[in-house]
Order: C-alpha cells, then structure tokens, then sequence
C-alpha cells in the first residue's frame, strides 16, 4: 500500500502542483499573446514577432509540466478496458510493465534531447535571443520528473495516487456526515429539554 505521508511522495507532489501552477500560468500566458496578436493584426496592422515565440515557447512548457502531475495523481487519459479485466495480480504485472516502459522511455528521451541539444543549444530564438537550452528547458524538468515518479511507483509498488485520494475524499464526506449527525442529535436533545413539561 502507498505511504502518502512519505517524505519521497510529499516532495514529488509538491514538485508537480509548483510545476502545474506554472503550466496555469504559461496557459494565461499564451492566451493574453494569440488574443492581443490578433487584435493587433485585425485592429492595428501590427505584429509582434516576439508574442509569436514566447506563444510557442509557453505551449512547449504548458504541456511538458503537467505530465509528471498526471503521472503521479492518475489523470491522464487512460483506456483501461485490458486492465479492468484482469484479475489483482494481473493488474499489478501490467502496472510494473507500464512503469518500466516509461522509465525507459524517459530515459530515451533525455538522451536523444542530450543529442539534439549538443548542436542546437549553440543557437538562440530569432526574436527574443532565447538559448535553446531555455526553450527545451520545460521538456527536460518535466521527463527528469516523469521518471522519477515512475521509477518511484516502480521500487515502492504503490497503486497510483488517484484511487486513494478518492478514498480520502470519501472518508472526508463519511466523516462529516457523521459530524452533521451528531449536531443534529446535540440540537434535537438540546431542544427537547428547553420544553415545558406537562
């Protein structure tokens, strides 16, 4: 069973929501850039080069932050029509082959950016002058952390987050009903004594 107080889960959680709220932030971004170039374009006969780039710049990290989040709470989209037909121990070897799978996925990733990198980090954006170490930065972060989490889920054989965060939701829910009927208990007794006797 998953350990969600465990220091290793705390940090990569903590990780991915910082990671989210930028990729919130990059999304603000992006939209205020397309919405304000057309205005210019349509309104004004005005572009601006560099709103195209740090548009293009904002998706790259908007979509690479948010993987290792996904990753780790369960939420991405999945077709589990394999999965939900097999039995515990069938789901657990295809949850291992999944995590190895991606672990080795990240890994090629990263070398083949490593590759790609060793040339193109020599140049920058035409616009802005960015470094395509900056630009590809957001691809890097995101699959170092990918990896991480699956190589977390991997060694400690924990069950994906969303499934017990759900749990937690429900407990919440049970006990708080449980609290709203002992303060309607505490009322009705409160109440009955505040009546006159016959």
């Amino acid at each position: 069973m998953p350990n969600r107080n465990s220091p290793i889960y705390r940090g990569l959680d903590h990780i991915c929501r910082v990671l989210t709220l930028l990729a919130m932030l990059m999304l603000a971004l992006m939209t205020v850039l397309v919405v304000g170039q057309v205005i210019l374009r349509n309104l004004f006969d005005l572009g601006l080069p560099w709103a195209d780039e740090l548009s293009r710049v904002s998706n790259i990290a908007l979509v690479f932050f948010v993987v290792p989040a996904l990753m780790l709470h369960n939420r991405h989209i999945a077709i589990d029509l394999l999965y939900s037909a097999l039995r515990p121990r069938g789901k657990a070897i295809l949850r291992t082959a999944n995590y190895i799978l991606i672990t080795a996925f990240s890994g090629v990733f990263l070398f083949a950016l490593y590759k790609f990198l060793l040339r193109a980090g020599k140049f920058s954006t035409p616009s802005m002058g960015l470094s395509n170490l900056v630009v590809y930065a957001p691809a890097v972060i995101a699959i170092v952390l990918l990896a991480a989490v699956a190589i977390y889920r991997l060694v400690t054989g924990t069950e994906p987050a969303a499934h017990h965060e759900e749990a937690d939701d429900n407990n919440d829910e049970d006990d708080s009903g449980d609290n709203n009927d002992a303060i309607d208990t505490a009322a009705t007794i409160a109440v009955s004594r505040e009546e006159p006797r016959p």
